[in-house]
């Protein structure tokens, strides 16, 4: 890294420039070092944190793992016992009316605190309130607000105060470092919304985000008008397609499984 920023300003010429991350940009594209090529990424991912923002980013709430309040604590214990996250979101009446979160952790220390007697524990009284952040936020900004308030997980909403979805920290440093795995994640793909057939083919849910697919699998669909692979095809056909029509687009084979009035649910790629 050290060796390639150097290169960077090395590179700089006498003209003046129009901004500081104008330069920087050009040079990092400059430099032909192919034992550098991970490190560009990285400085790249750094600078593009200004311009992306957490909508793009964000865990859908289709996709969103949550747990009603208002079920008996043995029945929410169950639910979260085989999850693998570590906070699970709260919800009363229906999912979308979030009313706070629980650390599964937590969970489990009060109902070992109370010697397993479930009606003792008060899920109201353990859980933290909700945060919700507009979906325009930059990860610039969230990642700062992240740092301020010591948390790294956040939900987004919409103008209207709509829930939209789930950003987290881990999905932000994923856009400089790629994607970080670990023993918690999940090897099954359905959560994300995406199933496998073969080594080339994949029934994916038309609300998961491009950017996931191209982390994932290393493709590079182009997210410059669309934040989900519905709203790509969308864009790319400007219609609204029918169950069964297919598209090839940037290399890729699309066909179109479902669609529920106006909305793409379910969509084959085949590479």
């Amino acid at each position: 890294m050290i060796s390639l920023l150097k290169k960077v300003f090395g590179r700089q010429k006498d003209k003046e420039p129009t901004s500081f991350e104008d330069v920087f940009r050009g040079a990092i594209n400059n430099c032909g070092e192919a034992n550098a090529y991970q490190e560009k990424v990285m400085l790249e991912g750094i600078l593009d944190l200004s311009e992306i923002t957490v909508y793009d980013v964000m865990n859908h709430r289709k996709n969103l793992f949550s747990v009603d309040i208002d079920l008996p604590v043995v029945t929410i214990l169950e639910k979260v016992e085989s999850c693998p996250f570590s906070r699970i979101p709260l919800y009363q009446g229906k999912p979308e009316n979030i009313v706070g979160v629980i650390r599964v952790k937590t969970l489990f220390k009060e109902i070992i605190d109370h010697k397993g007697d479930y009606s003792q524990v008060d899920i109201r009284k353990i859980m933290t309130k909700p945060w919700f952040i507009p979906d325009n936020t930059t990860l610039k900004q969230q990642l700062q607000l992240f740092r301020a308030r010591r948390e790294h997980f956040a939900f987004v909403v919409d103008e209207y105060g709509v829930l939209q979805g789930v950003v987290t920290l881990e999905d932000i440093l994923e856009e400089i470092v790629g994607d970080i795995n670990d023993e918690s994640d999940i090897s099954n793909l359905d959560i994300m919304g995406i199933c496998k057939v073969d080594d080339n083919t994949f029934v994916v849910d038309g609300q998961v985000p491009i950017r996931d697919l191209n982390r994932k699998f290393g493709w590079n669909i182009c997210d410059d008008n669309a934040a989900t692979i519905a709203g790509y095809l969308l864009d790319m056909t400007q219609s609204i397609p029918s169950e069964g029509q297919k598209f090839m687009f940037e290399g890729f084979h699309f066909e179109i499984l479902k669609r529920n009035k106006n909305q793409i649910s379910s969509i084959k790629i085949s590479l």
